[in-house]
C-alpha cells in the first residue's frame, strides 16, 4: 500500500467512524432535514464571462443569496489565489472578478479594502502582481496590494489543541487587522489535494519568509491537517469562488481550462467548497481534507445541512477532468 493509499483509507475510515459536524442544520435545495434550524446558505449565480456587467450582476445576485457579512464601515481584506502566472492557463483568480467585488463592496460602504496574497511559487511577487493584472487593479481602485510573504506577523496559537507540530502560526498583520476576510479562490483540481477551493486558498495567508516556498512547512505537516488548522484558527468571513473558467486535470498550475460559468459564495467556507465540488462532479466526502474539516466542526458536507440558492446544481454541474489517481473522487450522475 502506498502512502497516498494509506492516507486515503485512513481518511475514509475516520469519516465513517467520526461524529457528524455540529454545524447549523436546516433545509437544503433538494433534501429537507427534520428538526428545523438554520442551514449553511450558499449562493450559486450563473456568470458566462468576465464581462464587467455580467460580473457585477452575478456578484450582486450571489451576495444577496448567501447571508454575506455586513461590510459597512468595515476593513475588508480580499485574498485571491495568485499562485503563479502562465499566459495560456487559468491559474489565478481573475482580476476582473476581484475588481467587480471591490466595486460591489464600495457600494455597500466598506471603509477600506485591501488585496492581499502570499504567492507560493513565484518569489517575485511584484512581477506576478503586474502580470496577473492586480497591480493595475489596485491603482485604478486606489487600494493597497500587500505581499503577505513579507508582511509583519504576530504569533497566533493554533486553535487545534491536539496539534503536535504547528502549535502556533505566524499570521500577517494585514490579515489580523481585517474586520472582514474574504477568500476568493479559483475553482481548480489539485495534484496533491484533489481539489483546491476556499479552504485551501487560505494557505496563501501564511508568509513564505517563515514557511518557505511553496509553503513547504505546511506540506510537511500534511496538507489536510494544515488546511484544517489554518481555517480553524483564522476563519474567513466569506468565500467567493471563481468558477467562471476553472482548471481541470493536473492542477493547480499545469492543468487545462474548464469553463463552468458560475460563482459560488457562502459565509461558511466548507459549505461553499462542498457545493463547488459537487458542481465539478466531485463527491466532497471523498476529498480527504474536506472530510477532515467536517470532523473538525468547520461546517458540514451533508446536503441536508446546506441550502443552495440561485442556480440548481444539476443545471450547472460541469464534470472536471481528474488525474487517474483521483478518479475515486468522481460523484455519481443523478
Amino acid at each position: 500500500m502506498t502512502r497516498r493509499e494509506l492516507l486515503r483509507a485512513l481518511g475514509t475510515s475516520a469519516l465513517l467512524a467520526g461524529p457528524a459536524a455540529s454545524g447549523p442544520a436546516g433545509a437544503s435545495q433538494n433534501t429537507p432535514r427534520a428538526g428545523g434550524g438554520v442551514p449553511h446558505q450558499v449562493g450559486v449565480s450563473a456568470c458566462p464571462s468576465y464581462d464587467r456587467e455580467a460580473l457585477l450582476e452575478a456578484v450582486r445576485a450571489g451576495w444577496r443569496l448567501s447571508r454575506p457579512p455586513d461590510v459597512r464601515g468595515k476593513r475588508v481584506v480580499l485574498k485571491p489565489n495568485i499562485a503563479d502566472f502562465l499566459l495560456d492557463r487559468p491559474i489565478h483568480t481573475d482580476a476582473r472578478l476581484v475588481e467587480a467585488i471591490v466595486i460591489h463592496l464600495k457600494s455597500l460602504g466598506a471603509a477600506g479594502i485591501v488585496i492581499a496574497e502570499g504567492p507560493p511559487h513565484d518569489r517575485d511577487s511584484e512581477s506576478l502582481f503586474r502580470r496577473t493584472g492586480f497591480e493595475a487593479l489596485a491603482e485604478r481602485q486606489g487600494l493597497r496590494l500587500v505581499d503577505l510573504n513579507y508582511d509583519d506577523t504576530r504569533l497566533v496559537k493554533n486553535a487545534n489543541a491536539r496539534a503536535t507540530r504547528l502549535r502556533e502560526f505566524h499570521v500577517p498583520a494585514t490579515i489580523l487587522a481585517a474586520d472582514v476576510l474574504i477568500s476568493v479562490p479559483k475553482m481548480k483540481t489539485h495534484r496533491l489535494a484533489g481539489v483546491t477551493l476556499g479552504l485551501k486558498n487560505m494557505f496563501g495567508i501564511l508568509p513564505g519568509i517563515v514557511y518557505g516556498w511553496p509553503k513547504n512547512v505546511l506540506h510537511w505537516n500534511g496538507i489536510p491537517q494544515s488546511i484544517c488548522d489554518i481555517n480553524g484558527t483564522v476563519k474567513p468571513s466569506f468565500v467567493l469562488i471563481d468558477g467562471i473558467v476553472g482548471m481541470e486535470g493536473y492542477g493547480p498550475i499545469l492543468g487545462s481550462a474548464r469553463k463552468a460559468g458560475v460563482l459560488v459564495m457562502s459565509a461558511n467556507a466548507l459549505a461553499a467548497d462542498a457545493t463547488a465540488a459537487r458542481i465539478m462532479g466531485i463527491e466532497p466526502a471523498r476529498v480527504e481534507y474536506l472530510a477532515m474539516a467536517q470532523r473538525a466542526r468547520l461546517g458540514s458536507l451533508r446536503p441536508q445541512d446546506i441550502s443552495v440558492a440561485g442556480e440548481r446544481l444539476s443545471d450547472v454541474r460541469t464534470d472536471f477532468a481528474l488525474e487517474p489517481e483521483y478518479a475515486y473522487l468522481r460523484a455519481p450522475k443523478i
